[in-house]
């Protein structure tokens, strides 16, 4: 059992990692800046309201957690959470990104989507180097492309910089459910796993 922390609890990936957080008795925190949307009839352990840029907020939520999953990405919120997890003695954390950011091929498609998306991608880019020299037990979890289909129970991991197998989608219930396995596996520490869909 684990006291986890999710940032972006209300999203479409962090909601599925709140119920299955609970799910496998970890007792689950939610921050997010509009808990009237949290789904109902999941025993939390404590909800916060906040913005994931403001620093006390996120402070107050951080205190007393094993762990953080920040079911949303980018510098902003990855800065903000350095800073309140060591002012609050909490090491370990699991930050999404894309698996676009470290791609080089196949080279069309990689291409077209930096030019759709550079500014989001630099960003993440930019947060996934702040955790590299954090100090901080991190993971990042470079998803591929999600969707909310139903979930196949399994995910394909490598640790290239490009995909070496798996499918091109990944439902965000196994999503959800990757980052809670990276979470609670200290081999994760460090790494930055591709995850994909079987």
């Amino acid at each position: 059992m684990m006291r986890i922390l999710v940032i972006g609890s209300t999203g479409r990936t962090g909601v599925h990692v709140l119920t299955q957080g609970v799910g496998r008795g970890h007792r689950i925190t939610a921050f997010a800046r509009r808990p009237e949307h949290l789904p109902g009839g999941v025993a939390l352990a404590g909800v916060h309201r906040g913005d994931a840029h403001d620093p006390a907020a996120v402070r107050d939520a951080v205190r007393g957690q094993d762990a953080v999953i920040a079911a949303v990405g980018g510098s902003g919120i990855a800065s903000t959470l350095i800073t309140a997890m060591h002012e609050e003695g909490v090491r370990r954390l699991v930050m999404t990104s894309s698996r676009s950011v470290p791609a080089t091929r196949p080279r069309l498609a990689v291409g077209l989507a930096w030019i759709l998306l550079r500014r989001a991608y630099a960003d993440l880019a930019r947060a996934e180097g702040m955790l590299q020299v954090s100090g901080l037990d991190w993971s990042i979890a470079r998803g591929t492309r999600l969707t909310d289909k139903p979930p196949a129970g399994r995910v394909h991991i490598d640790f290239e910089d490009n995909a070496t197998g798996g499918a091109p989608q990944l439902s965000r219930t196994d999503y959800a459910m990757a980052l809670l396995d990276i979470a609670e596996d200290p081999a994760m520490i460090g790494k930055a796993p591709g995850i994909c869909g079987p």
